[in-house]
C-alpha cells in the first residue's frame, strides 16, 4: 500500500487511477450535487460519499464556535473520527456590516424561532429588518452583507500511522468564500407593506433580501446562476486549488 491508499485514495477505472475518496457531511442530496459538479469543472480524481451512505446513525457534532471556519473544522474533524474517512464539511451564512457582522454563525437561527423552514426564515429575515431599522441603517453602505461559506477538509492519517497529536492524526485544510451584496430596502420587496417577504422566488434563508451585483435579490437568481456565483462553490473552488497545492488532487 502505498501512502496515498492509506490516506483513503482507491484505484479505479481500467488504467487503475488513483481516485481519492471523501465523505461530504451532509445528508442534503443538493449540496453533495452543487459540490460534486463544481469539483467536476476541475477534477474528476474525486470519489464522492454522504452521511446517508454510512451503515450507521452519528449524532450531530455542537457547532459551538465563533466562526464559520471553526464549525467547518469541527465538523470534518468529528466525521473523519467517528468514519475514519476523509470527510469535506462546511459551515455558511450571511454578515452584515451595519449589524457587526451578524447574524454570522447563528443565521440559521437568528430569531431564536424553531420548526420548518417555512416558519423559520421569515421569523429569521423580520428580525434582520427590525434590527436594521432599529440602527437607521438606510443608505446602501450602511447595509452592505455578504454571504460566507467556509470549508474544511480532514484527512485521516493511514492506520499504520503513529497516533501521537491531533496534528499527527490528520491533515486539515480550510478555505473561505464569499457573495457580497446588501440588504434590500423595505420599498424594494415585492410588496413594501410585507418587507420580511423580499423580493423572489427561488432560494431559501435569507435569499429573498440579498441583493447582488445586478441589483437582483439571490431568490432571482435560478438556481443553476445562483450556483455560479454562490459563496459554496467560491469555497468549493477555493478547496480545490488547497488540495491541489496539497498533493491530494493531481495539478
Amino acid at each position: 500500500m502505498n501512502w496515498k491508499q492509506g490516506l483513503g485514495f482507491t484505484m479505479v477505472g481500467p488504467f487503475r487511477s488513483l481516485r481519492m475518496k471523501i465523505c461530504l457531511a451532509t445528508t442534503n442530496p443538493h449540496k453533495l450535487e452543487e459540490v460534486r459538479a463544481v469539483f467536476g469543472e476541475q477534477t474528476h480524481a474525486v470519489v464522492w460519499s454522504t452521511l446517508a451512505d454510512l451503515h450507521r446513525a452519528l449524532a450531530e457534532p455542537d457547532e459551538d464556535q465563533d466562526t464559520f471556519e471553526g464549525n467547518a473544522l469541527l465538523k470534518a474533524r468529528y466525521y473523519a473520527r467517528h468514519t475514519g474517512l476523509a470527510c469535506l464539511a462546511d459551515d455558511s451564512g450571511i454578515e452584515v456590516d451595519a449589524l457587526g457582522g451578524r447574524p454570522g454563525v447563528k443565521s440559521a437561527r437568528y430569531s431564536g424561532v424553531s420548526g420548518p423552514r417555512s416558519v423559520v426564515d421569515p421569523a429569521n429575515n423580520a428580525k434582520l429588518l427590525e434590527e436594521l431599522a432599529a440602527r437607521n441603517a438606510v443608505s446602501d453602505q450602511d447595509r452592505g452583507a455578504r454571504y460566507v461559506c467556509a470549508m474544511s477538509l480532514v484527512v485521516p492519517a493511514p492506520a499504520h500511522a503513529a497516533v501521537d497529536s491531533d496534528a499527527a492524526w490528520e491533515t486539515p485544510i480550510t478555505v473561505r468564500g464569499e457573495l457580497p451584496g446588501r440588504i434590500l430596502r423595505p420599498e424594494e420587496a415585492h410588496d413594501p407593506a410585507c418587507p420580511a417577504a423580499g423580493r423572489g422566488t427561488h432560494g431559501f434563508g435569507y435569499d429573498s433580501l440579498v441583493v447582488l451585483h445586478d441589483g437582483r435579490t439571490a431568490a432571482e437568481f435560478t438556481p443553476a446562476q445562483k450556483n455560479g456565483v454562490s459563496h459554496r462553490g467560491h469555497a468549493t473552488r477555493a478547496m480545490v486549488r488547497a488540495m491541489r497545492a496539497a498533493g491530494l488532487l493531481p495539478g
